[in-house]
């Protein structure tokens, strides 16, 4: 019987031990944020590309929009063509937030345009927000 009291006395002494040790190491914790960091690295690799394809597809489909409510306004009978944006969103062809592209930038307007005298050039810096450098969204080479 005293046999067995003291194997319950150990056995609870060694529960009460593990009690005061619940918790983490600081390798645990160290492991677990490397997982976390290597999980945001490959979703950040997957997404910003994305992006940038997506922005530069709004740009495409801004254009078009500008380009679009240009040839409704020439379409009515006597009518030139509008001076800038600020004229089609005055006139309700567009609204204020199509005047500038996804990267904030205005998009340059000019109508008649020289590359489409019967409509409108329209030009977006594209994402290094620069006129005139190679990731410019142009109208003309759209269609």
């Amino acid at each position: 019987m005293t046999n067995l009291r003291q194997m319950l006395a150990a056995r609870a002494a060694r529960r009460a031990g593990r009690k005061g040790a619940a918790g983490f190491t600081l390798l645990e914790i160290m492991i677990v944020l490397a997982i976390i960091g290597l999980i945001a690295g490959a979703v950040s690799i997957a997404v910003i590309p994305k992006v940038k394809k997506a922005k530069i597809q709004a740009a495409q489909l801004g254009i078009g929009k500008i380009i679009h409510a240009t040839e409704a306004t020439l379409a009515g009978p006597g009518s030139s063509c509008p001076k800038g944006i600020e004229d089609l969103v005055s006139q309700g062809e567009l609204k204020k937030g199509d005047m500038n592209d996804p990267w904030g930038t205005p998009y340059t307007y000019r109508c008649p345009g020289t590359q489409s005298p019967e409509s409108a050039d329209v030009v977006s810096a594209g994402p290094d927000k620069k006129p005139g450098s190679e990731d410019d969204i142009r109208s003309w080479e759209l269609q």
